[in-house]
């Protein structure tokens, strides 16, 4: 069933998007064109399939359908500058294809514009980080590509670890065809460095009839490449349970695991001193998972 919503622009020219997000904070950009692939957005009573300019007392009017908001947000920390909120499996953080992103669902549920400032895989729960102003997404940025915040995974993995913690190095070349990362020990043409850190959190015998065991890490991310984590720690033969493209489907199906055990759970915050969001040094941000 399409839910009808229907504003009138009351600026100046502008274009339909601009338009649209001034009265709907929560508007994804993805979910606009969607809207107008498909030809749901009427501007004074005709459909429209472009961002066409509007101009003062023009009436938009926009069919969505229920399910498209229907998610469940988890929002784990807001202030004035931040929102951190926990993703679900099966939804990409931002997305131009899809029906629906978890960026525009932050967005509608916090009644504001976000900008996603990292990601994580589609098929991987955790914590996401956005700003919800210009400046703040600068700090931010900055602060995720020098690595000065500190991301921290929970991993249940199959086999116990021979050491109880590591720093694990490797080199890493994205497979785009097969859409999956190769690891390899040394340097080869086209390979670059990786880095994962872990610790064994515990460890535990699945079922007495099936010799599955498992160990539950917590991980982290030095360097961070396309699926590093699973592929990292799957070639070093401890695939994480329940993960379908590197892990034995065989164990998978005795462990009856089709979601992969992988989330993002803990986020320590770490800013320049003096930087707008330096008050929220040191802060410590965790979801409850349990795996």
């Amino acid at each position: 069933m399409a839910v009808v919503t229907k504003i009138v622009h009351e600026g100046d020219q502008t274009k339909l998007y601009k338009a649209i997000q001034a009265r709907r904070p929560e508007f994804s950009f993805s979910v606009f064109m969607r809207l107008l692939r498909k030809k749901d957005i009427k501007v004074n009573g005709a459909r429209v399939s472009e961002n066409v300019d509007v101009f003062y007392g023009d009436e938009i009017c926009f069919y969505q359908s229920e399910q498209s908001s229907s998610m469940k947000v988890n929002v784990v920390f807001e202030d004035d500058n931040v929102v951190v909120a926990f993703k679900p499996d099966g939804i990409e953080v931002e997305s131009e294809t899809a029906e629906k992103d978890f960026s525009g669902e932050v967005s509608r549920r916090v009644g504001a514009k976000v900008f996603a400032v990292h990601r994580l895989d589609r098929n991987t729960t955790g914590l996401v980080v956005f700003a919800k102003n210009m400046h703040a997404k600068k700090e931010l940025d900055d602060a995720f590509k020098n690595r000065t915040i500190h991301k921290y995974y929970l991993a249940r993995v199959y086999g116990y670890m021979e050491k109880k913690s590591a720093d694990l190095v490797a080199f890493l070349k994205k497979d785009e065809r097969a859409m999956k990362s190769v690891v390899r020990s040394s340097p080869l043409p086209g390979f670059v460095k990786i880095e994962t850190k872990y610790r064994v959190v515990s460890e535990r015998a699945e079922t007495k009839e099936s010799p599955i065991r498992t160990s539950l890490l917590e991980v982290e991310l030095v360097t961070g490449k396309m699926h590093q984590i699973r592929a990292h720690l799957a070639f070093i033969g401890h695939a994480i349970v329940g993960d379908g493209k590197y892990a034995d489907n065989n164990a998978n199906k005795k462990m009856k695991q089709k979601k992969q055990l992988l989330c993002a759970y803990r986020i320590v915050f770490s800013f320049e001193k003096g930087k707008l969001l330096s008050y929220l040094n040191g802060r410590q941000i965790a979801a409850d998972v349990n795996f």
